[in-house]
């Protein structure tokens, strides 16, 4: 059975999310922390690809609340400006992210910034890192997955079998500058699963 490092994230702005090729508007990733992600911001940082991760954003109030930034990107070539983009972004971002334990990460920090996501450059992104615990995998339950990993990762997170799937394409990183978009498993999926990756039952 695998183990995960259980680490908080904290970040004062964060934008997560694609833009649709000629859209005007970018929604953020309000609820999970995907893969793609947070594995492509931990192997930038630590240089290894080996390094597996997901999470999900906090549900309590005051936190990870809603805010619109609109920025006109620039055609570098022409010198000009394009159209205005409207994105949304999380502010007071409070989430929990489980990194696969293997060798490749047996000596990460107990705590750590990364940058993850949109407009870095702008200002957004910047994520502090807090190791909780170290969690051994327990028998897996069935429940609503709370994140979004990609199909072909399901087996290393112990999610043992896929119910009713809610699918959805992620970009998965396979070296820190490269990737491919994967058929992926997003959050509300049925699943049997570790008991950390599933929303908890209401009233429970």
């Amino acid at each position: 059975m695998a183990a995960f490092i259980k680490y908080e994230l904290r970040s004062d702005a964060l934008c997560m999310g694609e833009r649709t090729k000629g859209g005007i508007f970018r929604p953020c990733v309000k609820t999970a922390i995907p893969y793609s992600q947070i594995s492509g911001a931990l192997r930038k940082k630590f240089g290894s690809v080996q390094i597996h991760a997901a999470g999900y954003l906090a549900e309590n109030n005051g936190c990870n609340r809603t805010n619109y930034f609109a920025y006109s990107p620039r055609d570098k070539a022409k010198s000009i400006s394009k159209v205005p983009i409207k994105l949304e972004f999380l502010s007071k971002v409070h989430g929990t992210v489980f990194v696969i334990v293997n060798d490749q990460i047996l000596n990460l920090p107990e705590r750590f910034e990364i940058y993850m996501g949109a407009l870095i450059s702008k200002g957004f992104g910047l994520c502090q890192l807090t190791k909780l615990a170290v969690l051994e995998e327990k028998p897996p339950i069935q429940g609503l997955l709370r994140t979004r990993i990609p199909l072909n990762r399901k087996e290393i997170f112990g999610i043992r079998n896929v119910l009713q799937p809610v699918y959805g394409y992620l970009f998965e990183p396979s070296s820190p500058t490269t990737g491919t978009y994967v058929l992926s498993l997003f959050e509300n999926s049925l699943v049997i699963a570790p008991e950390f990756l599933i929303y908890p039952k209401k009233g429970g």
